[in-house]
């Protein structure tokens, strides 16, 4: 997937030291897709993503199984591997997979599972009982779902007995006002220090918005007022469902730069980009010592 991404700027903001993108994909072309994928995957190796990691410059990584893949991690641990212990992983699993997978899948850096409720496999009635399987192996939940239905589903989550993890600024779709029922159900659960979320994908559920998406300044801020040390950032590399939707994707550097919108702080990018993502993912601590990028 050669973009060119030596001729093109570096982002204005200069990522610090072990600097995490929290939400990209690889697919590596030798791991066929599931049978009723929902689009075709690109190939996107991690040979590849290298690139972006330089122009970004970040040192950390998050593979999220692509839902191309449902429950056959084959891909994201061959992944894993390639990355030589910068990445984590998020899996999906199935009702039935036995702890000895979870196990094995933990081994490799796999820190928790994905419930993606448009394309993915695992159903809302399996919540519950995979919450129960992942708990006892420190996994947390990633849950990309239609943010305007948390005000039903926040109870539920709070009752889960592991970390809960929003998708892309929680996906409410709509452009919500912070003081909304679900917005304020999104903050309720980072508040109770159960739930964090992810500044991923600002053009998700809404394709046909203009960047640099405005409406998500405020959104942002409030998820960071709420619950400084539980917000993340992630680049999406490398947008495999715009093309689907015939969108162009944006630049890279742009939806780094999202976040000089949010703040200017420092101390708080640093959180944002390398603190707690280490708290979340279970990245070693980087000190004051420059990361190899």
């Amino acid at each position: 997937m050669d973009v060119g991404y030596g001729a093109l700027p570096r982002p204005k903001l200069r990522a610090p030291p072990g600097a995490c993108d929290c939400h990209m994909h690889i697919f590596e072309p030798r791991f066929a897709p599931r049978a009723d994928t929902p689009y075709p995957p690109p190939v996107a190796t991690v040979q590849d993503y290298a690139a972006v990691r330089r122009r970004l410059g970040l040192s950390r990584a998050v593979v999220i199984q692509s839902v191309t893949h449902g429950s056959d991690n084959s891909n994201l641990v061959a992944a894993l591997e390639g990355f030589e212990g910068t990445a984590r992983g998020v899996a999906v699993i199935d009702l039935d997979t036995p702890d000895t997978e979870l196990k094995r899948l933990s081994a490799h850096g796999v820190v928790g599972v994905r419930f993606e409720m448009a394309h993915g496999i695992l159903p809302w009635e399996a919540l519950e009982t995979i919450a129960g399987k992942i708990a006892r192996h420190g996994w947390h939940i990633d849950l990309q779902t239609d943010g305007r239905d948390l005000p039903m589903l926040v109870d539920r989550l709070l009752d889960l007995p592991c970390p809960i993890v929003l998708d892309h600024y929680a996906k409410f779709i709509d452009a919500l006002p912070v003081d909304h029922p679900a917005v304020q159900a999104a903050l309720k659960l980072l508040e109770s220090g159960k739930g964090w979320v992810k500044l991923t994908a600002p053009y998700a559920g809404r394709h046909m918005r203009p960047e640099p998406w405005p409406e998500l300044i405020c959104l942002a801020r409030a998820f960071l007022d709420t619950a400084p040390d539980r917000v993340v950032w992630g680049s999406e590399w490398p947008q495999s469902m715009l093309p689907f939707f015939k969108v162009p994707i944006p630049d890279h550097a742009l939806l780094l730069d999202l976040l000089l919108d949010y703040t200017t702080d420092e101390t708080m990018l640093r959180r944002i980009l390398v603190d707690n993502p280490a708290a979340l993912y279970g990245f070693p601590a980087i000190g004051t010592q420059a990361a190899a990028s």
